[in-house]
């Protein structure tokens, strides 16, 4: 072969290689895109479920411990029924019943963040069978509340009414008391209200177990999708006291 044809295919092979260097390159951005995209999509729909399911096992986790240690939870003990919220200033709801509204603010998000992840699982892409494990474990908390009596439409009621969709966001905790200010949509919290005085006082106590555990199942579920650490174990140390 003379010296021609040896420059001709090497240029040729080289142009090749080149080439399919070059198309090897694009298909591997188009997926790390794609799977980025995938991974942003997933986590603007989860982390926020991921956060409040620890907000609201780490609270309801202070009623069972204090219901443990003491026999109730007493800075939740301050009605007796839920129309006593009727007629509360805003300095009952920013002081006395803080400890109180504030849980049912907490569980309410919950509901909100639960809703919107359930409506939205067909738009999800989780590896495997991921997706029907996410519903599962949806469902397995909502029947955990439904059995203390805050039924599966109440809960979705609550999470709707928390959502302000139009701003992209959920009601603060004063304007959640601004709601239960008004009795005929208070109404609505009323079984909600009727399951945290219960727990306060002590009583419901397998019942609010069985809600902490299939919380504690979603929140391993969400850590491990998520490529996140133990969620709930970091919202106890957030708070723990500093050591000496």
């Amino acid at each position: 072969m003379d010296t021609l044809s040896v420059a001709l295919v090497s240029a040729l092979t080289s142009g090749a290689i080149s080439m399919s260097l070059i198309w090897l390159t694009s298909q591997q951005q188009r997926r790390d895109g794609k799977r980025a995209q995938r991974e942003t999509h997933n986590m603007s729909y989860l982390n926020p479920l991921r956060w409040h399911t620890a907000e609201a096992h780490h609270r309801l986790s202070l009623f069972a411990t204090a219901v443990d240690r003491y026999g109730s939870y007493r800075p939740a003990q301050v009605l007796n029924e839920p129309g006593e919220i009727d007629g509360k200033s805003t300095a009952w709801f920013a002081a006395n019943g803080i400890a109180l509204v504030s849980s049912l603010w907490i569980s309410a998000c919950l509901f909100a963040q639960m809703t919107r992840a359930r409506h939205d699982i067909p738009f999800l892409r989780l590896p495997g069978k991921d997706d029907t494990r996410l519903a599962a474990l949806l469902l397995k908390v909502h029947v955990a509340f439904a059995a203390c009596d805050v039924y599966y439409a109440t809960q979705s009621s609550l999470g709707t009414d928390v959502m302000l969709e139009t701003e992209g966001r959920l009601r603060s905790y004063r304007e959640f008391c601004d709601l239960l200010s008004q009795p005929d949509r208070r109404v609505w919290a009323d079984p909600l209200i009727w399951f945290h005085l219960a727990i306060a006082n002590g009583e419901r106590r397998s019942n609010l177990q069985r809600v902490l555990d299939a919380l504690q199942e979603l929140s391993t579920f969400l850590d491990h999708s998520l490529a996140g650490g133990a969620s709930l174990r970091a919202r106890w140390d957030a708070e723990a006291p500093p050591a000496p």
